[in-house]
């Protein structure tokens, strides 16, 4: 089975070694075949690359796991707090919802 020339460097850049990177290699082609039913297509290939590129990050994370998970957890919640606010607060739903409170008339009881 042929490996993509790219490899080696996408091994490197995640810090896997090269036989690691050939083994999730395999597994993205088998995945890549499941999804796309197909082979030897530019999806097929495109499937395969983009799945490679999630195991290796996957993995890069996996051997640092026990040292960086601190770290991993606080990206998390960047990323949640970034999409909450981007949601909400960017689009005027939270921002309007407050006005509407502010700006509505007071009832007054008799």
């Amino acid at each position: 089975m042929r490996t993509p020339m790219l490899l080696p460097w996408l091994a490197s850049r995640a810090r896997v070694s090269e036989a690691r990177a050939e083994v999730l290699w395999r597994a993205a082609i088998l995945r890549a075949e499941e999804t796309v039913g197909e082979k030897d297509s530019s999806a097929y290939w495109a499937a395969s690359v983009a799945t490679l590129q999630e195991l290796l990050d996957l993995e890069r994370w996996r051997l640092q796991a026990a040292v960086l998970w601190p770290w991993r957890i606080l990206q998390s919640g960047i990323e949640a707090w970034s999409w909450w606010s981007r949601h909400w607060l960017w689009s005027g739903r939270l921002s309007s919802a407050w006005s509407s409170r502010r700006l509505a008339p007071l009832v007054s009881r008799r």
